[in-house]
């Protein structure tokens, strides 16, 4: 902890013998996704929900200060650069609440080169996903 110098962090260090109840999960998830929003459209709306619970949440001072302490303890930053980093992810969220959620499953349509023929295209997870992030991904 570079604000007093305790240890703060614990970090896994997974084996390879420590990962089948992983691979397992990610074997369980149906071929169409958890997140597919024609068999599951309420999974949009509670994402969106959550995305404006977290961003009233981090107006609140005591929230603000919280996250703020902690990217100090993980980035060289001041407090009122801490600070913006927190009012960037609490923007992203109150936009993210709206109708942007819906952007997680975009779409496109493209005319075909018959009468009748049209393309459509869903953007979704497929089937078991995976996603591995920076530590400071927000």
């Amino acid at each position: 902890d570079p604000m007093n110098g305790d240890a703060f962090l614990k970090v896994p260090n997974t084996g390879f013998d420590e990962i089948e109840a992983f691979v397992q999960r990610m074997a369980s998830v149906p071929r169409s996704g958890l997140h597919n929003p024609f068999k599951n459209p309420e999974r949009y709306v509670m994402l969106g929900e959550v995305c404006g619970a977290a961003a009233r949440e981090m107006f609140k001072p005591e929230v603000s200060d919280f996250f703020c302490r902690l990217i100090q303890r993980v980035a060289p930053k001041s407090y009122a650069q801490a600070g913006g980093e927190i009012k960037a992810v609490r923007t992203w969220l109150q936009d993210y609440s709206g109708n942007s959620v819906r952007m997680l499953a975009e779409s496109t349509g493209l005319p075909g080169d018959h009468v009748g023929q049209t393309t459509v295209g869903y953007r979704m997870p497929f089937g078991g996903v995976s996603v591995i992030t920076p530590f400071n991904f927000p």
